[in-house]
C-alpha cells in the first residue's frame, strides 16, 4: 500500500477530518440508476447504480458513514474509482438517510447488518458481475465487517472497512472526550435532522429530537435507535453492533484501513484484529484523520487518496 501524504496545507488529524467538509474532493461527473431494495418487511434502503463505459471488474457496493449519504464526497470518489478501473458501482443509502425516511419505517441502526446481504441478493438478481465487495466508510464499515462475521461464506465476495468503530463502547468514549466535542455535536445535530425527517412521515416515540437536550450520540442511541431497535438498553445495542468480537467469523478477504491520527478510532483497537479469521488485513497509514485522506496540489483540485489502495488491494486478491 502506498503511503498517504497530506498535502503542505493540511497538517494535523483534526484539520485532516474537517477539511472533506468543507472541500470535497474533485470527482467527474457520471450517470446513475436510482433502484430500492425491501430489506424487512415495508422498509426498504437506496441504491445509486452506475455501469462503466467497459465492464472488467465486479461490483463495489459504496456505503457512506452516519448521517451521510450516496451524495457523499468520499462515496462518490470511490464510486469514481471503481468506475474508472471497469467495476459496476453501488451507492448505497442505508435506512432513514439520504432522504429516504419515506421508503422505510423502520429506524436505522448499526447491527442491521443483514441490510447488506440483501443488497448482494438483490444484485445477483439484477445479474451484476461478481465478485460484490462492500467498502464501508466509518460506521457502515463496522457494519459491513459485522456482516462479514455473522454470514459465513456471505453473499459479499470481500469487504473494505475504512476508519471502523469496530468498538462502540470504546469509540463512544472518545468522540465524548472535549478535544473531540465538535463531532460530537456534528453527528448529534445531524442525527436529530434526520428523526425529525422520519417524523415528518410518521411518528417516532420519545422526546423532541432536540440537540441541546440530547447532548451525545449515546443520549440519542438511549432515546430512540435502542428501543427502536427492539434492545433493553443502549449497552445492549452497543454490545450487538460491535463488529469487533465478531472478526474471527470473517470468512471472505477484509481490509481495514485506517489512520494512526484519527481523532477517535484509536489504531490500538484495530491492530490486534490482523489476522482474525485468517481474512482480516489490518494497514494503518500514519496521516489521514477520520475519513479523511484528501490529496492535491490545491483545494481546487483534491483527490480521495484511499479510493486508490482500496482497488489496488481489490485487484491483488483477484489475481490483478
Amino acid at each position: 500500500m502506498s503511503e498517504y501524504s497530506a498535502p503542505w496545507w493540511l497538517r494535523g488529524g483534526h484539520l485532516e477530518t474537517i477539511a472533506p467538509v468543507a472541500f470535497p474532493p474533485t470527482v467527474t461527473p457520471y450517470p446513475s440508476e436510482r433502484r430500492t431494495v425491501e430489506v424487512a418487511p415495508r422498509s426498504n434502503v437506496e441504491l445509486h447504480l452506475s455501469v462503466p463505459e467497459q465492464a472488467r471488474g465486479g461490483t463495489a457496493v459504496v456505503i457512506h458513514g452516519l448521517t451521510g449519504s450516496a451524495e457523499g464526497g468520499h462515496v462518490r470518489a470511490l464510486a469514481g474509482e471503481a468506475l474508472g478501473r471497469g467495476w459496476h458501482a453501488v451507492r448505497l443509502n442505508l435506512r432513514t438517510h439520504g432522504g429516504t425516511a419515506a421508503i422505510s419505517e423502520t429506524l436505522y441502526h448499526a447491527a442491521q447488518s443483514d441490510d447488506l446481504g440483501a443488497v448482494c441478493a438483490a444484485l445477483e438478481g439484477w445479474g451484476l458481475p461478481r465478485p460484490y465487495v462492500l467498502v464501508g466508510l466509518s460506521i457502515s464499515a463496522n457494519q459491513a465487517l459485522r456482516y462479514a462475521a455473522t454470514s459465513g461464506t456471505s453473499a459479499a465476495d470481500a469487504v473494505v472497512a475504512l476508519n471502523p468503530p469496530v468498538d462502540l463502547f470504546r469509540v463512544e468514549r472518545e468522540i465524548d472526550r472535549l478535544p473531540n466535542r465538535l463531532y460530537r455535536m456534528t453527528y448529534v445535530r445531524g442525527l436529530c435532522r434526520m428523526l425529525d425527517e422520519v417524523r415528518a412521515v410518521r411518528p417516532v416515540p420519545g422526546p423532541p429530537a432536540n440537540p441541546r437536550r440530547l447532548r451525545s450520540i449515546r443520549a440519542f442511541d438511549a432515546a430512540f435507535v435502542a428501543p427502536a431497535g427492539g434492545y433493553a438498553s443502549v449497552d445492549d445495542y452497543y454490545a450487538d453492533a460491535s463488529s469487533g468480537p465478531l472478526l474471527e467469523g470473517v470468512r471472505v478477504p477484509a481490509l481495514i484501513l485506517s489512520a494512526a491520527n484519527d481523532p477517535f478510532i484509536p489504531r490500538e483497537m484495530l491492530e490486534p484484529h490482523h489476522g482474525a479469521g485468517g481474512h482480516v488485513n489490518v494497514r494503518i497509514a500514519s496521516r489521514g484523520g477520520h475519513v479523511g485522506y484528501l490529496e492535491g496540489p490545491s483545494t481546487r483540485r483534491l483527490h480521495f487518496w484511499a479510493a486508490g489502495p482500496v482497488f489496488d488491494w481489490l485487484d491483488d486478491i483477484r489475481g490483478g
